[in-house]
């Protein structure tokens, strides 16, 4: 939902997937998909939706949900999911109106796992042979996961989903590595697909006029913690990749890299502005082309970019399955909350870059714990 409308959570209220989409039914219209359909763009969404009660046919093109498998067979043959997301990109590029402009969003379902299953990750046949011999330490940190668990709040137990997974995946080195070694597997065949994707754009000769914005979701943690998967406001969880090649970039810019603070309410306002659409007023995101187009230099003067950002993460149901918590973020530091539990954090991200060694109770800081808290406050109340 943040994705599409360019919105935190708290203003679009879309907390659980099988409740009603009432923000889709009354502001569709105001999502990138939704603007760019109306201004006469061919859209397409393929792979993973996962909003079972929102009818996928306000797009020109799409898909069944692919999510939950990496195995399936159709029309009497067994594919792999990710073969499955590449097709479908495929078929739409193939079969689009060539008169009209359009929108694709590939949503991969891998490399996420099975959930349930005992071995997690399904790669496809010709990478199974794939880094082999190559040495993966868990966690990928090098911080004993034993000690770096009994370091996080108490009400962290065997109930977190968290933990549950990493006893699923990480508990016992042969299965950790087998883990791991099929999870990177799994990456580079997404890696490749995107790559026969991008090929076909080269094909059809429109591949310098296509912006493509390669991310994802969420981060994942691989033992930090003593942890496994999302949800917490710990570097691994929140940090994604950001990947993308804009044919209106100045050729010093190609293969630049940016620290600067992206967020995922960036990418909806990023794709309108490219489309030449005015971003809608509940929008709260910001083009981050202005990091990189020389036109937009003035607009990146007069509006300095984000220096610190609101993380935020709702309360689900049980508070000690996958506790509820909020965060303000910066380069230096990072003050969390997580209400269910009245219990605070702070981390210095310059010198504990793994955060193992919470500030909190350290009376040296305790006047920049009152500024960052007031902070918090402020930034989810203009989040509302």
């Amino acid at each position: 939902a943040t994705l599409t409308t360019g919105q935190y959570l708290s203003r679009h209220k879309q907390v659980m997937l099988k409740e009603p989409l009432l923000y889709y039914e009354n502001y569709w219209n105001e999502t990138y998909p939704g603007l760019l359909r109306d201004r006469g763009y061919h859209t397409g969404q393929v792979g993973k939706w996962q909003f079972h009660k929102y009818p996928r046919e306000e797009w020109d093109f799409s898909t069944s949900d692919e999510y939950g498998w990496h195995w399936r067979e159709i029309a009497g043959k067994m594919i792999h999911v990710t073969k499955k997301n590449e097709y479908d990109a495929l078929e739409f590029l193939r079969k689009r109106p060539k008169d009209k402009p359009f929108l694709l969003t590939t949503a991969f379902f891998a490399p996420h796992c099975v959930d349930g299953s005992p071995e997690q990750y399904y790669p496809q046949n010709e990478t199974k042979k794939l880094y082999n011999d190559v040495n993966i330490t868990i966690p990928l940190n090098g911080i004993d996961m034993d000690e770096s668990w009994k370091r996080l709040p108490s009400f962290f137990t065997e109930e977190n989903e968290a933990r549950g997974r990493w006893h699923w995946r990480f508990d016992e080195p042969v299965k950790a590595d087998t883990m791991m070694k099929n999870f990177y597997r799994m990456e580079t065949e997404v890696d490749k697909a995107c790559g026969n994707i991008i090929e076909e754009l080269s094909r059809q000769g429109v591949l310098n006029k296509t912006l493509i914005i390669f991310t994802t979701d969420n981060g994942n943690m691989h033992g930090e913690h003593g942890l496994a998967g999302k949800w917490f406001p710990y570097q691994e969880s929140i940090r994604v990749p950001l990947v993308i090649r804009d044919p209106r970039m100045p050729s010093k810019a190609h293969g630049s890299t940016n620290d600067d603070f992206t967020l995922n309410i960036d990418l909806a306002s990023t794709i309108i502005s490219a489309a030449g659409v005015e971003q809608p007023a509940r929008m709260q995101g910001r083009d981050i082309s202005e990091l990189y187009l020389p036109s937009k230099k003035e607009t990146l003067q007069s509006n300095p970019w984000r220096t610190e950002f609101l993380y935020e993460y709702p309360a689900r149901d049980n508070p000690f399955h996958i506790p509820s918590s909020n965060a303000v973020v910066r380069k230096d530091f990072k003050y969390i909350e997580w209400p269910e539990h009245n219990v605070s954090q702070l981390f210095d991200l310059i010198n504990d870059q793994f955060e193992e060694n919470d500030l909190i109770n350290d009376v040296k800081h305790s006047r920049r714990i009152a500024k960052m808290k007031n902070r918090l406050k402020k930034l989810a109340a203009a989040a509302l």
